[in-house]
């Protein structure tokens, strides 16, 4: 059974659950959701992998594509929940229309389970229309918020989004930061008392960079920091797309990003920074930091990144996902009322 409240005009279902691993309670609320929403709606849109759904906005790498290059996983309940739930979606005889984000996103799906490419849709970029603010780049902005991040003018300031350190290659960053002389960096979304930035801050003390790096923690400004920035360095492990590659070209500030990010695409067509080629080379990215700080160079990429940020199809990635969403139900409405009798309409 299950309990409803409302909160006005929406009703929010309660599903029980009494299990106590992550895998085995995602499993559980699929099964319990599938059977609670069986035949009372024209579509069942899910944000994450659940069974027997229409629509799936999917914004996860592939489970099964993963566990290829880690064969350990198939030994695994865990592994075998979340390839079950996989399954249901992008397997064999399923025909959930499934919106992704990335085109390497989309090509690990394909590989992974030969879903037919018709039922798999790539959505455009999803950059939030408000974290495009290049005025903020006007000397008199950026001169505050250099000062007030406690950096000077002279000083050459690069710029690290993260929540997840290592995943998204702050260990890099921080081990070529010897061989950049006179940078420092800003860590976004990681404070010194975090418990995820113990590592790293343990490896900037041994490499000597302890005092050059800056922590900000959790920040809601961060196109005013991506104003006081030079260079917003990413080169993620995986990044199923790297929003924050985006956020930066919109605003003008050139990138340096590994090619294991979906959207490290743009950095590309943008003509705004440099993709380092998988697999990752720590030299190849000191010799991109070193590049980055040739003046002409520089200032060409932030005009071509300003240039991009421009573009309209940059900022409708979630209202193409509303639109098929919608355009979905309408058919479904359709067919399922030109099934009934009109007694029963």
């Amino acid at each position: 059974a299950c309990r409803s409240q409302d909160l006005g005009d929406t009703p929010i279902t309660l599903l029980p659950n009494d299990c106590y691993a992550n895998h085995a309670i995602q499993y559980a609320f699929a099964r319990e959701f599938l059977a609670a929403a069986a035949g009372k709606y024209d579509l069942v849109v899910g944000f994450d992998k659940l069974l027997d759904l229409d629509v799936l906005y999917c914004a996860d790498p592939s489970v099964r594509y993963r566990a290829r290059r880690q064969p350990y996983l198939y030994a695994l309940s865990r592994y075998r929940t979340y390839a079950a739930l996989e399954r249901s979606s992008f397997g064999p005889g399923s025909r959930t229309r499934i919106l992704v984000l990335g085109r390497e996103q989309r090509h690990e799906y394909l590989a992974a389970w030969d879903t037919d490419p018709e039922r798999v849709q790539l959505l455009p970029p999803t950059v939030t229309a408000a974290r495009h603010r290049p005025e903020y780049r006007s000397q008199d902005a950026r001169r505050k918020m250099r000062a007030a991040l406690g950096c000077g003018e002279p000083d050459w300031v690069l710029m690290s989004v993260c929540v997840q350190p290592r995943t998204k290659g702050l260990d890099r960053v921080i081990r070529a930061l010897p061989q950049v002389s006179g940078a420092r960096l800003l860590v976004a979304g990681l404070s010194e008392d975090d418990l995820h930035a113990a590592s790293a801050l343990r490896l900037a003390r041994r490499m000597g960079v302890s005092e050059r790096i800056h922590w900000l923690g959790h920040r809601e400004d961060i196109p005013q920091i991506m104003a006081a920035a030079d260079l917003l360095v990413h080169p993620a492990r995986y990044d199923t797309t790297g929003t924050v590659i985006l956020e930066a070209i919109v605003n003008g500030l050139p990138v340096i990003s590994s090619a294991a990010c979906g959207y490290a695409e743009h950095v590309d067509l943008a003509g705004a920074g440099i993709v380092l080629e998988e697999p990752f080379d720590p030299r190849k990215l000191v010799a991109a930091l070193a590049a980055a700080r040739d003046p002409a160079r520089h200032a060409a990429w932030t005009a071509a990144a300003a240039a991009y940020g421009e573009s309209t199809w940059l900022y409708e990635g979630h209202t193409r996902a509303a639109d098929t969403i919608v355009a979905a139900a309408e058919a479904a409405s359709a067919t399922r009322g030109a099934k009934l009798s009109p007694a029963c309409r």
